[in-house]
């Protein structure tokens, strides 16, 4: 299945069987940006505040957005935001952003005891179009964007879903495939490193994995690590970040909050990289790559003077130097 598996990928993941973990230089650490007590759920969210519970998602200008239930914003620097204004769909969660073609994208959500199918995007947050996409409705999905075009991948509606699709206008939608070999699961992670797309990890409660799977193509898919060392976890940030895949924190489905943080260059061998890591413990906490830096925004847990809720610190960690061994 391996020599398979290389022929497929031709380059990028040629040597995902034999590479070695490259050395990691961790002289660089992480540096708290924003102090806790600044983050502001969206309903009472104001100037001076940043939007708790969101995920950040790189956007067009070199900003960073997030897309709420009720409205938009968008940061130069990811310290100071501001509201694009209301958006104009019902109010929903687990909706999935993103940003492809020079615009941004809300695709699915729950909207009440239902899900939604539809996808809105917007080149500035003011002027939004939606229409309704031929996949099933759902929350909790992964988009991402591979090979210029825009890529849903799995979530949760009536059912939970395996299920791929890719467009490359976010009009016109082809399913891939009605069932991947990974298992239907949701809040995994999605992200493209080595010129491959990767599923890593996911939920729900009663069927959380630790599973990594790879794609050359969205197609045919490789489990590169059936149960890796991180541990089944739900709600983990997973980021590609400075040539590595990077798992962060999150919760065991039977255990507490972690603030460990792991990183692997080929998906089978992980190293980690802190435990505990200098920030409270959280899950469901917003990770995001922006301006050549890893971003940790908020999560689930408790604020370092010990109240409990919701974490509304925010951290940074900078470009690390790996050396050029990486084959």
């Amino acid at each position: 299945m391996l020599k398979a598996f290389v022929a497929l990928l031709g380059t990028g993941l040629a040597t995902l069987g034999s590479c070695a973990q490259p050395a990691q230089d961790d002289s660089a650490g992480w540096v708290r940006v924003i102090p806790p007590g600044l983050g502001a759920f969206e309903e009472t969210w104001e100037s001076g505040t940043w939007p708790l519970g969101v995920q950040p998602v790189p956007g067009p200008e070199g900003e960073l957005w997030m897309i709420g239930a009720r409205q938009a914003w968008r940061s130069a620097d990811g310290h100071t935001w501001r509201s694009t204004g209301p958006v104009p769909w019902r109010p929903r969660y687990g909706a999935a952003a993103v940003t492809f073609a020079g615009r941004m994208w809300s695709l699915g959500g729950q909207i009440g005891a239902g899900h939604t199918n539809e996808v809105w995007s917007s080149p500035d947050g003011d002027a939004w179009e939606g229409q309704s996409a031929p996949w099933a409705p759902r929350r909790n999905a992964r988009a991402i964007v591979f090979r210029d075009q825009l890529w849903i991948l799995g979530g949760a509606g009536s059912t939970r879903l395996a299920d791929v699709w890719r467009t490359s206008d976010g009009r016109t939608w082809t399913r891939v495939l009605a069932a991947a070999p990974w298992s239907a699961r949701v809040v995994s992670g999605a992200v493209v490193h080595r010129d491959s797309l990767w599923v890593i990890g996911g939920g729900p409660w009663d069927a959380v994995t630790s599973d990594v799977w790879v794609s050359g193509d969205g197609e045919t898919w490789f489990e590169a690590q059936p149960d890796a060392p991180w541990g089944p976890r739900v709600y983990p940030g997973v980021v590609a970040f400075d040539g590595f895949l990077w798992v962060i924190a999150g919760v065991r489905p039977d255990g507490p909050r972690l603030n460990d943080v792991w990183s692997s260059y080929n998906g089978r061998t992980w190293t980690l990289i802190d435990d505990p890591a200098p920030w409270s413990r959280r899950a469901g906490e917003r990770a995001v790559v922006f301006r050549d830096a890893l971003w940790l925004f908020g999560g689930k847990g408790d604020e370092e003077d010990g109240r409990s809720g919701y974490a509304s610190d925010v951290w940074r960690l900078d470009r690390r130097h790996h050396g050029d061994a990486r084959d």
